[in-house]
């Protein structure tokens, strides 16, 4: 199997393009995904032909344990990369996800690199914790906390400050105990009214050095707070994207970057 490796901000997938989904899928992400085993990374993208007129493509993910997904938003912009690395004079790239149909914009290349704007669609912000909810399954230190989906579930709890969170030990206890199905936790720092910081916990992968769709899920909780205004710049600790709030919708940008190609024999 081809593959290309890609990261944005930090989070690795492995992508290839397929005509069918194969029945093994999640046990060959396991094992691609896997640092000791295959070339390694936080998830595995498989790039399928488009069944809607004006789709590029059709996207398949799944996570580094083998669990699908229903979008990335990191993801999609690799996959938009991905895909514009092999039509060249086409920098609207539309990909059909689980979680409905994206719009990406390629606005800038050099080199391996790309900054890729994202349609997000419309997330759906769920209800917040209850003070007593939040002492006992989340942390009694933090502020407040509330689900939102942005096509895959989120859970975001707001403190004063990040710089004692152990988001491994948080974000796997907060995941057990706020959903039976498993959820993206991430925990939120506001830095002023177009700035936020945020650590992430992964279903299915653990921490990650970014989340896309959770810089979406989180800089929208904090504006449905009253705290930020509607373009937020979202520190993760692989880089920085832009969360912008346009009525309904979200567009998230930031950066993509191709890594390496590998060539991996399944059978081996």
């Amino acid at each position: 199997m081809k593959l290309k490796k890609f990261h944005g901000l930090g989070n690795e997938f492995l992508l290839t393009t397929i005509r069918s989904l194969p029945k093994d899928s999640s046990r060959i992400a396991k094992f691609l995904c896997d640092y000791t085993k295959g070339p390694g990374a936080d998830g595995l993208i498989f790039s399928l032909p488009a069944q809607e007129k004006d789709i590029h493509t059709r996207m398949a993910l799944f996570n580094s344990d083998g669990s699908p997904a229903e979008i990335s938003g990191n993801g999609l912009r690799c996959l938009a990369h991905y895909v514009y690395m092999g039509q060249e004079n086409n920098k609207i790239i539309r990909i059909s996800t689980d979680a409905g149909n994206r719009k990406a914009v390629i606005k800038h290349v050099e080199g391996n690199q790309t900054i890729i704007r994202t349609g997000m669609g419309i997330p759906v912000l769920g209800q917040d914790l209850t003070t007593k909810e939040l002492e006992v399954k989340v942390n009694p230190a933090a502020l407040r906390s509330g689900y939102a989906n942005v096509g895959n579930p989120h859970i975001v709890t707001l403190f004063e400050s990040l710089a004692s969170i152990d988001i491994a030990t948080l974000g796997a206890s907060v995941e057990k105990t706020c959903s039976e199905t498993g959820i993206n936790v991430h925990v939120v720092e506001v830095i002023n009214r177009s700035s936020i910081a945020i650590l992430t916990w992964e279903r299915g992968v653990g921490v990650t050095k970014a989340c896309g769709s959770g810089a979406v899920a989180s800089a929208c909780k904090a504006h449905s707070w009253g705290l930020v205004d509607n373009k937020i710049k979202v520190r993760m600790p692989g880089g920085e994207a832009l969360i912008e709030i346009e009525n309904e919708e979200v567009y998230l940008t930031g950066e993509s970057e191709f890594l390496r190609n590998y060539e991996v024999d399944l059978g081996a």
